[in-house]
């Protein structure tokens, strides 16, 4: 097991311009490949008959200080059973500007045509005292020639992330070839010398899927200081591991097509 560490990291330090630019890009071409892979599922289709995108429209209502909090939790569920109400929220006054209200509901209509019914229903309601319609700030949907898009770009990413690591590793494998020829040589396993192109092929995949994972994390931090109604953690998570391990399975495909090379005569200790 040392010895192979020890053929392991003589590899890596054998990493020169050449090879570093080709293993670089397809580092790249792989992190692209699994951003689309988690755009896939992490952004929703818009559903028929429901607001999305320019169509989005909130409704904020603002709710009077005189109303209990029996009255706002019956009010709220009350809209949340509404057919025409896509997504409702309240704000507790100390979170709203105003210091006249007893908190809002922010309410997402479920279509175009339902705002205005809603609007004035709201404006009807006992414990409402002023209602505003505003642009929605959220909605970010994929539409189905954004899915075909990202299908294209997966495929296109893998394709080139696959051809970037063998040019890569054939620079690499040229710069080490003597040592190949000396390992050979002195009678090192076969098996150690192919493991140790595959590791590096997987170390590879686990940069390109770690750096999806911190990025993920890191929008994962930002909208819950800002939405959290917006946000299934669970899902990303889970799409945020897939990607780790398809990272992983993608490098060590790319080890093995770099491993490939060492079947040239370039690398026998006869040449």
């Amino acid at each position: 097991m040392t010895s192979f560490f020890f053929l392991e990291g003589e590899l890596l330090g054998a990493i020169r311009a050449r090879s570093a630019t080709f293993l670089s890009l397809a580092v790249v071409s792989l992190f692209l490949f699994l951003g689309c892979f988690a755009s896939l599922f992490l952004i929703p289709s818009p559903r028929a008959g429901e607001a999305s995108g320019a169509e989005a429209t909130k409704i904020v209502a603002y709710v009077s200080p005189r109303l209990s909090t029996t009255s706002v939790n019956s009010l709220f569920l009350r809209l949340q059973e509404r057919a025409d109400v896509l997504s409702v929220r309240f704000d507790l006054p100390e979170d709203v500007t105003s210091d006249r209200t007893g908190g809002t509901f922010t309410l997402v209509a479920r279509s175009a045509d339902a705002v205005a019914g809603l609007v004035d229903a709201l404006r009807a309601t006992d414990g409402i005292t002023s209602v505003e319609k505003t642009a929605a700030t959220g909605g970010l949907v994929l539409s189905s020639g954004a899915r075909i898009g990202l299908l294209c770009g997966l495929a296109v990413c893998a394709l080139l992330s696959l051809l970037l690591a063998r040019a890569g590793f054939r620079s690499l494998l040229s710069s080490f070839r003597n040592e190949i020829r000396m390992m050979r040589l002195s009678g090192v396993p076969e098996r150690e010398i192919l493991a140790a192109v595959v590791v590096a092929g997987l170390l590879m995949g686990f940069l390109a899927g770690l750096l999806l994972v911190v990025g993920l994390a890191l929008y994962t931090l930002s909208v819950t200081s800002g939405t959290p109604e917006a946000l299934d953690v669970t899902r990303l998570i889970g799409v945020g591991v897939v990607s780790l391990l398809l990272g992983m399975l993608m490098g060590g495909l790319m080890g093995l097509l770099g491993a490939g090379h060492l079947g040239s005569s370039r690398f026998s200790p006869l040449s």
